[in-house]
Order: structure tokens, then C-alpha cells, then sequence
């Protein structure tokens, strides 16, 4: 992919590199993630697109240049299809929450890369985010032998799907990041551009050092692993003891 190029990522393509967890702005999804906290999926080919925003960017272009024969439009249909369908006649939400501590726990470790942190103790965190990869996959291991041992009752499964959407709800910050209230995402926002920016609050706070918004931050986010993980916990409590 272009992306990894451009970032001299070399290593192998695999599940747990080959979604884009760097969002950012400027799409359709960002009131959904970033005020509503609502779980978002994005796909699409990556390639040279050279005329978008441009007087060119035209059917004229696209039949004859861009994808002729609408083959690669035709291929993203079906790949939405099939992505439809699967999530329609999932028993349960196919959520894997420990993938998802893994990538925060990236954002922390990136966060702090190179900078002295000798004013912001983040270890609270970092512990916080290892008890919600603990939970995640656990509620996963849960969830693999209960949907092997057959049919899953529909109230039951109603309850672990609800819940598994209140995850990303629980992100939320009523407040907003400092100086952005309507970005209330405390995992994913973006810069004054469409830039990606992940936790925006801290990340923000930190690039100013003022450590005490930076550790007023570091508190919500721990506070919000800490919430997520009791629900994570909760749900594989539901779903063991059937």
C-alpha cells in the first residue's frame, strides 16, 4: 500500500497490520466516531489517484483511465456485500477488543517516544490498558466456545452485541478534548487539517507541556479503560456461565 511506502513499512501484511487504525478527518465517518461514538469501517484500494479535486476528476477519466470496465467499483460492491452480511448473521459482533488495547496501548508508546516524560507518569495507563487486552480475550475465548457449542440464545446474544457497542461509547468525553469540545473521542480525533490524531486530548497536551491538562487527560483515559474493561469482564460473565 502507498501509505506503508511512504512510511518504509516493510514487514508482511497481516490481520493485526492491515486495517488503518490512523483516521483522522474528512469523511463521512467522523461525526459517528468522533461525537457520536459510534463504531466506523472504511474500505478502500489504495493506488495513484492524481485528479481528485481536480477538473478532471470526471466519468470521462474514470472510463477511460481511472478503472475502465468499473472493475475495481464492481469488486468494492461485492466486498461491501459480503461485509453486510456477515455482520447481519453474526450471532455475535465479531469485536476483537484485545486487538484494540493492543493499538492504544501503540498510541501511548508513540506518544512518548522521544520526548522526556519525566513530568507525566503514564505506567496507570499502560497497566490499565493490559487488564482490558486481558479482558478482550477473554470475552473472545468466551465467545468462540459458545458460538462452537452451537445456537446462542437470542436474548443472551442481544445483551453481549449491546454491550460490545457500548465500548466505543464509553470513549466518550462529555467535555470534549480542551479547546474542541464537539471532538469528544478520547482515542481518536484530528488535527486543525484532516491529519489523524490519536488521543487527542493528551497528545495535545503533552506537545504543549502543560503537564497538568496532560495529567488530567492520562486520568480520563485511564478511568475510561477501567469502565470498558468492568464491561468487557461483565459480558464474558454472561456469556460463561451458559
Amino acid at each position: 500500500m502507498r501509505a506503508r511506502r511512504e512510511a518504509k513499512q516493510t514487514e508482511e501484511v497481516t490481520d493485526t497490520n492491515l486495517a488503518d487504525t490512523r483516521i483522522g478527518s474528512g469523511s463521512d465517518h467522523t461525526v459517528f466516531l468522533n461525537f457520536v461514538g459510534m463504531p466506523v469501517l472504511g474500505l478502500g484500494f489504495e493506488g495513484p489517484y492524481g485528479v481528485y479535486h481536480s477538473a478532471y476528476d470526471d466519468f470521462f477519466w474514470m472510463n477511460h483511465f481511472g478503472d475502465p470496465g468499473y472493475r475495481y467499483h464492481t469488486l468494492m460492491s461485492q466486498l461491501w456485500g459480503v461485509l453486510a452480511l456477515r455482520l447481519a448473521n453474526a450471532d455475535l459482533l465479531p469485536f476483537d477488543f484485545a486487538s484494540y488495547a493492543s493499538n492504544i496501548r501503540q498510541f501511548v508508546n508513540e506518544l512518548t517516544k522521544g520526548k522526556d516524560m519525566s513530568e507525566l507518569d503514564l505506567k496507570p495507563v499502560l497497566d490499565a490498558i493490559d487488564d482490558f487486552e486481558a479482558a478482550g480475550k477473554r470475552l473472545d475465548d468466551s465467545a468462540s466456545r459458545a458460538l462452537a457449542a452451537g445456537a446462542i440464545d437470542p436474548i443472551l446474544a442481544k445483551t453481549i452485541n449491546h454491550g460490545a457497542m457500548e465500548v466505543e461509547r464509553n470513549w466518550l468525553n462529555s467535555d470534549g478534548i480542551p479547546g474542541r469540545p464537539w471532538f469528544k473521542h478520547i482515542l481518536y480525533g484530528a488535527r486543525f487539517t484532516y491529519a489523524h490524531l490519536e488521543l487527542p486530548g493528551l497528545t495535545e497536551a503533552v506537545e504543549k507541556q502543560d503537564w497538568a491538562t496532560a495529567k488530567d487527560q492520562a486520568e480520563i483515559l485511564r478511568h475510561a479503560l477501567v469502565s470498558n474493561t468492568k464491561l468487557l469482564n461483565d459480558l464474558n460473565s454472561d456469556l460463561a456461565v451458559k
